[in-house]
This record gives C-alpha cells, structure tokens and sequence, in this order.
C-alpha cells in the first residue's frame, strides 16, 4: 500500500485534497453520548504519543478509551518532519539520546506489527542522513559544539566520497558525517496508524470530545467528564501536547509546558528533474532536507519559542528555501507546494513528563516532547504501559521524567 501523507494546513495556502484519511469505524462520534461509559484506562489526546500509548496497551490486552477534542494527529503531531534522528541529534541529557535510539529501533518492530493488523503503511524507511560541512572550520565548530550525549554509527566523507556517493548535493561541500542508522516517516500517517492498529486490537478512539474535565477526589482520579458525558475510569494519561498544563491545572498539579513555533516548506521535484532530487535526508546546520516516501521533499525547521500563531512567514519560506538551495542545488527547480506551522511543547528543563502524578493516584503525565515526540512516540508508550502493569519509574529507569520533579526542583518559568 503506498503510504499517503495526510493534509497539512497553514493560514496562507490550502493544500489539495489527498488521500488515505483516517477514519474512526468504532461507534464513538462527538454527537454521540458517552454517559455512563467506562474504561478501564482513558488517554486525553489523540497525537503520535496518545496513539502509542494507546497501541501499547491495546496490545497488552487492556481496556482502552482514546478521546481526541479534534481529529486524530490534527495537533503537534502534523507539525512535525518525522525525522527518527537518534543519532543525528545532540541531545541535551545523555538519558534522552539512550531513549531515542531504543525508540528508534522499536518503531522499526512496530512498522511490521501494524502492517500485519491494518496494512497501514506509515512511510517508515531507513536510508540514512548526510551532515554535510562547507569548510574545515565550520567541521571544527560542530564538533566544539556537541555534547558527550552524541553517538550513534558514523562513517567521514571527504569530499571526493561525497561526489560520488550524493551527485545531488552541492559539489563544493567540504565533507559530510552519514549515519546509516537513521530513518525517517510520515509523522501524521503513524499517528493514524497507531490508532486503527489499537482499535483492531480492542481500543476505542473518540474524535471530537469537547470540554474535558479530569474528575477527582480524595481516593484519586474517577473519570473525566465531557460535553457529551461522564465517562468513569481507574487511570487517565494526560498526552494533549500544549493543552497539557491546562487539564493538568484543573486539579492543581502544575506541570509547566512552552510552546515553540517551527516552519515546514514541502517541494516535489518534476519527472524530469528526479536525478536531482536527493534520496537521503541532508541534517545540516542551517537546515533540513526530507525525501518523503509520498514523492514529496519537506525542509525546516525554524524555530521561535514562546510562539503560538500558526502562520507562515515569506521570510521564513526564503530562508528555507535559500539554505535547502545551497546543499541542493536542484532544488531551484522544483515545485513550491505548500507550507505550513505547528507548535511544539517544551518544559522548563528539557525533558517530557511521562510518569505518575504521585499526588492524585491514577493520573499520569505524557507530553512535552517539544522536537522528539515521533522519535520517543514509542518508547513512551511502552513506558506508561509497564508503569500501569505495576512497575515503578525506578524500576523502568525513567526518574528523570517524573511529573513531579518540576517541584522538587523548584523550576521556575
């Protein structure tokens, strides 16, 4: 099945219509009453890390009720370039970059899974991602720059090696890092993918719950209620992305998130220009490069925190464009087809929450992922499942993620 990457909207252009959109088959619509339903585990957020969980235990055989207020992965999830960048990132905490790698690793197991249950293809595919350097000096000033967390396969190309093995990219590249290991996919079509993969195996998914509202007592949490009802539960995991901190604040916990802005600007290269079109992912300073397995090349990313606006400056466009320029000079031909915004959650010290909210037994925390939720979109959901099999965060090695070290710390925004 060739995998279709699902519409991604900005405010100056509408992109046409396409196909392969994910539909819910179960009896959950927003028009319909969910008085007096019940799951054991309810998950508030249908993006990339609600789906996983959900899929996670799905496949655990645990009762399950996803509720999305809009459509699934209509959030963060649709603003990402679904780059699996374990090895490419430099991460800022050594605990992060171990996670990423084994995340990366357990989508690839996840990929044949949710074919064999849906035939769901999410465009996963592993060709590798090129650093490339324009001079000696600007090699130096990245690896002054990296911190002890990188690691990850790596093979030097001087520049003799990278005019054969890349005739796409600029022919006065100085030399470049490959890194065969790292993969990237369609970051709205997993999202899917998770979601009717959990639904063939028993989760219910729910777009369109508007006005959730944890409801908890003494004894911890027992349910949430909605627009369209109560819905009563032994656990609920927070995983809405920058709506986060607001349901969590409902019941006093405080679990800072900020939002960061980021820009994507997808190209097709015409039939005629294909030899030109890069077959690898360029991961350089200045930019990205993404060949999609749509056809499609996406590049980003700005990046502006505190920011919430999902517009799309011409500046911004031009400064992609210009540096995706240089590394691939092909690209001054190909098709502008559109751009597009979304907004990354972040936290006051880097790391996502994922883990138990000790004060109000049954609540958990999922999001905050700012630039990695498709990367660690599988680990995680792994990691809540074990968690409510009973394992602790010491066990599963995950203190450092602990919802309630942000007052432990005394973190401050």
């Amino acid at each position: 099945m060739e995998p279709i990457e699902p519409n991604q909207t900005m405010k100056a252009v509408a992109p046409s219509e396409e196909q392969g959109k994910f539909t819910i088959s179960s009896l959950e619509r927003s028009s319909e009453s969910l008085e007096a339903m019940h799951a054991e585990t309810i998950i508030v957020g249908g993006g990339v890390i609600g789906c996983a969980i959900a899929f996670e235990l799905a496949s655990r055989g645990r009762e399950v009720l996803l509720v999305e207020q809009s459509e699934i992965a209509s959030g963060t999830s649709s603003a990402a370039a679904g780059m699996l960048a374990a090895d490419s990132e430099d991460f800022a905490h050594p605990f992060i970059a171990q996670a990423a790698y084994e995340s990366r690793e357990l989508l690839m197991k996840h990929k044949d899974q949710i074919s064999a249950l849906t035939g769901m293809d999410f465009g996963l595919r592993r060709s590798g991602f090129i650093t490339p350097f324009r001079s000696y000096m600007d090699l130096s000033a990245y690896k002054n720059k990296r911190s002890s967390s990188s690691s990850g396969e790596k093979t030097w190309w001087d520049r003799s090696t990278v005019q054969r093995e890349v005739t796409w990219l600029n022919r006065d590249t100085y030399g470049a890092y490959y890194r065969p290991m790292e993969s990237e996919l369609l970051p709205v079509s997993l999202s899917r993918a998770y979601a009717r993969s959990a639904q063939m195996m028993g989760a219910r998914i729910c777009e369109g719950v508007r006005d959730v509202r944890l409801i908890v007592n003494k004894d911890g949490v027992q349910g949430v209620s909605t627009a369209q009802g109560e819905i009563s539960c032994k656990h609920v995991i927070i995983a809405a992305g920058l709506h986060g901190e607001q349901l969590m604040a409902q019941v006093g916990v405080t679990l800072p998130s900020i939002p960061v802005k980021g820009e994507i600007v997808a190209i097709r290269f015409p039939a005629d220009q294909a030899t030109y079109r890069p077959d690898r992912t360029v991961y350089a300073e200045d930019a990205y490069i993404v060949p999609k397995a749509n056809g499609e090349v996406w590049i980003g990313a700005t990046s502006f925190p505190g920011r919430k606006d999902h517009s799309v400056s011409a500046n911004s466009v031009q400064r992609l464009l210009g540096a995706a320029s240089y590394w691939v000079p092909g690209m001054k031909d190909a098709v502008f087809l559109r751009a597009w915004a979304g907004i990354r959650p972040s936290t006051p010290d880097k790391l996502p929450y994922v883990g138990k909210c000790e004060q109000i037994p049954g609540l958990y925390a999922a999001y905050g992922h700012f630039r990695n939720g498709i990367l660690l979109s599988a680990i995680t959901g792994r990691w809540i499942a074990d968690m409510l099999e009973g394992k602790s965060a010491e066990e599963i090695g995950i203190e450092a993620l602990s919802p309630d070290r942000i007052n432990k710390k005394g973190v401050m925004m």
